[in-house]
């Protein structure tokens, strides 16, 4: 009997209805072919070890933040008598134990502090074992061992400093930066804002020449107001796939207020190839993405898993800045840069649970409040026809700022959502990054890095395993915190925790992951990176026959049935009462041999008992097992 897995995924065997594409929407604006010619070659040889500290430097707040809907929440909160919450886990079945799930901490690397704040961490681990980590205005380098081998300001980064070349002029102002590792060509993308003004505002690109983050750079410019005079871009999230680059960014106003100078979101997507060369870029350009005459906010870049593989990319938003809302907007660029013919596909969609603006995070000393800035979509996940996405939320049952995780099924044809909140009974939650933790697009394990705070806990950062059942492990904390977070030029009630976080695997050592988030130290932010090993023995050791989960189901829950075949071939599949009459017709599915995986949603089947029957291509009975739906 082979051992290999080969997950084969079918979803949503009992399907829920069709969403109709486009209704509501305006036609996008598509640039297409867009170019930019090559700066210049930045050597970090070129640079001293060393980075410019703004200190005393607030950078700026993600623009859709509402300070009137904060204050508003906030308030509410405070008067909102606390009580326990619900704990996480499967609501039925025999779970997994939490704890035999967590995560095994194998290193930990201080970043130190960047500089202003928030910091803004990314990180990017390289086959080898390099990585790099960026935080607001600061680039450092690791050997595989977590020594620091050079860091350097991103003003550096971009200003050659023996002038050979016309420099981009000098910057008034950096931040957000973010940093990927492609796999395929084994080099590193760095990205980073520059300026806030119409006259100052661009995005800064470099592509690495080799897998040695201190070999020369190809950097480029794009431009920060696209559309018209008087913007400047903020906020970029980033993603790749197999040839491109994909990043999204705000749009705002100049001079006007961050929520009420929000103009659009934007899409840019940007061949790879032609910056690892240093040969021109290539770039597509996607605008006007309106739903009923209003502008998307914030739109989420999703990263396809668990390698940054295909050739086309899924984007995701939703109402950041509302109290309460269920809406979803669900985005596809459906080709390559280069294929010339690339477009924008838009869906909107309803979330079974709602979500809305989340509650600042409460320190120990509970006036110094941590802004959690909205409910956007922070970090997004796309495995095979699924994606997986996160929201700062407020917990409606107890005020607290929690997370949403929710699941988008069947993105290719008709589009569901499951949606979850990860809580806990005192700690308040922020800034989720999520990557892929299984083998194979097919397989849903995610681990999720994240920054926490409480009462009664110091800002830390953490992080949390997801497995392919949707049991979660204990909320692992990789760096307590040692202060608060108090700057002293920001007021008690308004400091920032963060922007954002990042996590992602080593991409050829499966269970590994690197992540970065913040800690407080000294009343200020510091980074954390820290190495993750997660040894889930179920993802390991795949079935002998047949595992279902959660048995019984919710009406509204998936349940997962995996099998052992021997035999590959199109296999029957259809649902019985327990008198053996058929309540659902056959369907016919391709199975191989090996771990098959199905997945059960049966949102029109009444309560009860049935079994699910399986025939094999001889039409013989290969399983029959009894499933509870309650």
């Amino acid at each position: 009997m082979s051992t290999k897995a080969n997950w084969t995924t079918v979803l949503a065997f009992f399907a829920a209805g069709s969403i109709q594409a486009q209704k509501g929407f305006s036609t996008p604006e598509i640039q297409r072919n867009l170019k930019t010619a090559r700066m210049h070659v930045f050597n970090p040889a070129d640079v001293k070890e060393t980075w410019i500290e703004q200190a005393g430097v607030e950078m700026p707040e993600p623009a859709a933040g509402s300070s009137s809907m904060r204050r508003k929440v906030d308030a509410e909160r405070s008067a909102y008598n606390q009580r326990n919450v619900k704990k996480r886990g499967n609501l039925t079945g025999n779970p997994t134990p939490a704890a035999s799930l967590n995560g095994v901490i194998e290193g930990g690397w201080d970043g130190s502090q960047g500089g202003g704040t928030p910091n803004d961490n990314h990180v990017a681990v390289g086959n080898d074992g390099k990585f790099i980590s960026v935080m607001n205005t600061v680039i450092r380098a690791y050997d595989a061992s977590g020594k620091q081998i050079k860091g350097w300001s991103l003003e550096n980064f971009i200003n050659l400093p023996n002038k050979q070349v016309k420099p981009i002029p000098q910057l008034n102002r950096v931040f957000d930066p973010r940093v990927l590792y492609d796999p395929f060509t084994d080099r590193y993308i760095v990205l980073f804002m520059e300026g806030t003004t119409d006259k100052t505002s661009k995005i800064i690109v470099g592509f690495s020449s080799s897998s040695n983050p201190l070999d020369p750079w190809n950097v480029y410019a794009i431009p920060g107001k696209p559309t018209k005079d008087s913007i400047w871009s903020d906020y970029p999230i980033v993603a790749h796939n197999r040839t491109d680059l994909f990043f999204t960014v705000n749009l705002i106003g100049v001079g006007a207020s961050w929520e009420e100078g929000f103009t659009e979101a934007i899409i840019w997507q940007i061949n790879k190839q032609d910056g690892y060369n240093g040969d021109t870029l290539h770039k597509n350009f996607y605008s006007n993405i309106k739903y009923k005459g209003k502008s998307l906010r914030s739109i989420c870049a999703i990263q396809n898993g668990p390698m940054p593989d295909g050739t086309d990319n899924y984007f995701i938003s939703v109402r950041p800045i509302d109290k309460i809302n269920d809406t979803v907007f669900l985005l596809r660029v459906t080709n390559t840069q280069r294929s010339g013919n690339a477009n924008l596909e838009l869906q909107q969609l309803k979330s079974p649970m709602k979500y809305g603006f989340p509650p600042s995070a409460l320190q120990p000393d509970t006036s110094y409040k941590l802004r959690t800035n909205d409910c956007r979509v922070l970090t997004a996940l796309r495995l095979g026809n699924t994606i997986q996405y996160l929201q700062n939320s407020i917990n409606f049952g107890t005020y607290q700022a929690h997370l949403t995780h929710n699941t988008i099924y069947n993105i290719s044809s008709s589009p569901r959502i499951e949606a979850r909140m990860i809580t806990d009974d005192s700690l308040d939650m922020g800034y989720p990054a999520i990557c892929a933790a299984g083998k194979s697009a097919n397989d849903p394990s995610t681990i999720i890095a994240m920054v926490y705070s409480s009462p009664w806990h110091y800002p830390g950062t953490a992080v949390l395993y997801h497995n392919r059942y949707g049991e979660y492990s204990d909320i692992v904390k990789v760096k307590t915190g040692q202060s608060l977070i108090y700057y002293t030029y920001i007021p008690k009630g308004e400091q920032r925790w963060g922007d954002y976080e990042g996590i992602q695997p080593k991409y050829n050592e499966p269970g590994v992951f690197y992540m970065v988030g913040s800690y407080g130290k000294q009343q200020s932010m510091f980074a954390w990176v820290a190495r993750i090993k997660v040894n889930d023995k179920v993802l390991n050791q795949p079935v002998e026959d047949v595992r279902v989960f959660p048995n019984p189901a919710l009406q509204q829950q998936d349940m997962l049935i995996e099998i052992k075949l021997t035999q590959p071939g199109r296999y029957l599949v259809y649902l019985t009462d327990m008198a053996g009459n058929r309540v659902r017709d056959e369907q016919p599915f391709d199975l191989e041999a090996g771990t098959n995986l199905f997945r059960l949603h049966a949102n029109d089947v009444a309560n009860g008992v049935y079994q699910l029957v399986l025939r094999n291509p001889e039409g013989q009975k290969a399983l029959s097992q009894k499933v509870v739906f309650e």
